[in-house]
């Protein structure tokens, strides 16, 4: 129950984060369950659990889904993933943390100081991104950042841009999880503090899209990097 009870904590609360910002479930949960447990363990857990919640924003924006958009993204993100899963399997635990505590420093400083980009990407560096992300889910189930900035810099809408998010996300955590299937990283245990989570996942969803309609989502977005930039370092000691 003394390890239960945190994992419960923050799963709620990357839950809660997500619904409220739209993005942050596994940039926050992988930042704290590395934390309490093995991130060969952690990785496949955030996976489904990232899955999960997307689903029930893409299901809320589905109208503006454009497989167009997506697509690119998707296709660079197929062959990183296995070069990621790699990484996560072959090297020291202690070295992998390391470099996701650099990732999560790195994005959220970026994050937090962000300046409106005046440069228009065309679709074939989607593709490199893509892989990017592919890289960085397979190993820290963190594909969101490189997706983030290559969506940032395209001429669309906020709906747009969402959704093209939570399409990536859906589609490469699908991919996520029958990669980590086929390793053999999915297993009972995981599967097990899934199932025991749901409950504490939805109550989340639910929270966040509650609290969604009434707070200023940039203020809260610049307390979550700050947060983040703090587990970083705590992280990359430890």
């Amino acid at each position: 129950m003394t390890q239960v009870l945190p994992v419960l904590i923050i799963v709620f609360f990357a839950a809660f984060t997500q619904s409220v910002a739209g993005f942050g479930a596994a940039l926050v949960s992988m930042s704290l369950l590395t934390l309490l447990l093995p991130i060969t363990f952690v990785t496949p857990f955030v996976a489904l659990m990232g899955t999960f919640i997307t689903i029930s924003i893409f299901l809320r924006l589905r109208r503006h889904f454009d497989i167009k958009k997506v697509l690119p993204l998707a296709a660079g993100a197929l062959p990183g993933i296995p070069v990621g899963i790699y990484f996560l399997t072959n090297f020291p635990e202690s070295i992998v943390k390391k470099i996701l505590a650099i990732v999560l420093f790195l994005y959220s400083l970026y994050s937090l100081f962000h300046v409106t980009h005046n440069t228009i990407l065309r679709k074939e560096w989607g593709y490199l991104f893509g892989f990017l992300s592919g890289c960085l889910g397979g190993a820290f189930n963190t594909n969101g950042p490189p997706a983030i900035v290559y969506t940032s810099m395209q001429s669309w809408n906020k709906n747009d841009i969402t959704i093209t998010l939570q399409s990536f996300f859906l589609l490469s955590g699908i991919m996520l999880i029958t990669m980590h299937g086929f390793h053999g990283l999915i297993t009972v245990e995981v599967l097990h503090y899934f199932v025991l989570t749901l409950p504490v996942l939805i109550l989340g969803v639910v929270a966040g899209s509650f609290v969604y309609e009434r707070i200023n989502q940039d203020l809260f977005k610049k307390i979550v990097f700050i947060l983040l930039i703090v587990l970083a370092v705590v992280l990359f000691f430890i």
